[in-house]
């Protein structure tokens, strides 16, 4: 589990530039990279690292202000680009903490983005979604970069991209003033998008569904202990309530166990609708975003609009999303429609399945990548088979 001479590097540099670290240290796990682990047993709310708010990188610092970027530069393209420009600098302030960062390769391997195209068409739909979205981005924050600092390559700026993508913390610059010339904007109008600050050691930390309380406040970044750790255990923090779709492509990982866990269903529902009946759901503010949940209960509140809409006469749907009906006498027309949509998609998915247990590892197919895909298709059938089970039942 020792983690290596840079780590080391590192960790001596961060507790001399503003990291106080307590009962914790990286630790490196086999097939799983760095993680943090208890160095000593810790007790439940025990503070287990702090990171200062000058030892942040935000866009609020001068280093970055003094690049004047133009106010339609987005959060994530300014501090990919301040990255990128000082990437070969051996004096960079930051280089011990750059040194310990995921490479390139690492993230050719594990990152959706980078993965082949073939790979990408065999992602569940929500995944694929979202990869196009990401990539929409990246291509948008590339050619206004590119237009000011074209000396910067694409390769370059992805990898910088990227690591901001994968390792930044929520933060609403709480250490100035309302006022302060250096917000991005002022902050009655600042946005999640606008709220990015990279913690220097606390991105060691992996994902769980629970993990260590995070505090932000004018002094810092910190993490408390949620629990009692004996040395030894792996200590987590929650990155929030994700879907393991969009931990893949945000993080390049998914979990065994999610209690966040759903499935979009628009690709089998949104073809399903009349013009009339898509205009009504827009008008309604229902169209879009269905989804099928590992917690109960399994279909969500607009799916179950959208049904009634699609199986039953539409004064029934407008009782139902006005609130005057509850719909429960018409439940078991609902999930009969629900189950058939299901039961035809069950069928695409192990023929997906089988498709990718097909694939041959070598040249652009990676064998981590096939295991991931291979296991998320498997947790997309057993939701389906869950739910199912749980419709058939009510």
């Amino acid at each position: 589990m020792d983690p290596g001479e840079e780590h080391t590097r590192f960790i001596e540099w961060a507790q001399l530039n503003g990291v106080d670290i307590n009962g914790i240290a990286p630790a490196k796990f086999k097939d799983r990279g760095m993680g943090i682990v208890a160095a000593s047993d810790i007790k439940k709310g025990d503070q287990i690292v702090h990171v200062r708010n000058t030892s942040l990188i935000t866009v609020a610092q001068q280093a970055i202000q003094a690049l004047k970027f133009p106010s339609k530069i987005s959060i994530q393209a300014r501090l990919a680009t301040y990255l990128a420009l000082h990437y070969a600098d051996e004096a960079f302030q930051h280089r011990p903490w750059r040194d310990v960062w995921p490479s390139q390769d690492e993230f050719t391997s594990i990152l959706p983005l980078h993965w082949s195209r073939k790979l990408q068409d065999l992602l569940p739909h929500a995944a694929n979604v979202l990869l196009t979205a990401q990539r929409s981005k990246l291509e948008r924050d590339y050619v206004d970069i590119h237009a000011i600092h074209p000396s910067i390559p694409k390769t370059l700026f992805t990898y910088t991209w990227l690591i901001v993508n994968t390792r930044t913390f929520y933060w609403d610059y709480p250490d100035l003033p309302n006022a302060h010339p250096r917000l991005p904007r002022k902050r009655q109008q600042l946005t999640a998008d606008d709220c990015y600050a990279m913690c220097p050691f606390i991105d060691y930390f992996n994902h769980s569904e629970k993990g260590c309380e995070p505090k932000a406040d004018a002094k810092g970044y910190s993490f408390t202990a949620d629990r009692a750790y004996k040395a030894g255990e792996e200590v987590y923090i929650s990155y929030g309530s994700h879907s393991n779709d969009f931990l893949l492509v945000e993080y390049g990982f998914i979990l065994d166990t999610n209690g966040c866990d759903s499935l979009t269903l628009d690709h089998l529902i949104l073809p399903q609708l009349s013009s009339e009946q898509a205009g009504i759901l827009k008008e309604d503010g229902y169209y879009g975003s269905y989804t099928l949940s590992s917690m109960t209960p399994t279909i969500c509140h607009r799916t179950q609009a959208v049904v009634r809409l699609l199986t039953l006469p539409s004064r029934r749907y407008t009782a139902f999303v006005s609130g005057t009906d509850e719909g429960v006498g018409n439940q078991g027309k609902v999930n009969e429609y629900v189950i058939g949509l299901l039961a035809k998609y069950e069928r695409q998915i192990m023929k997906t399945i089988e498709e990718v247990e097909e694939l041959k590892v070598g040249g652009e197919v990676k064998t981590a990548q096939k295991d991931t895909l291979l296991r998320r298709w498997k947790q997309v059938r057993s939701m389906v088979k869950t739910s199912i089970d749980a419709l058939s039942s009510w």
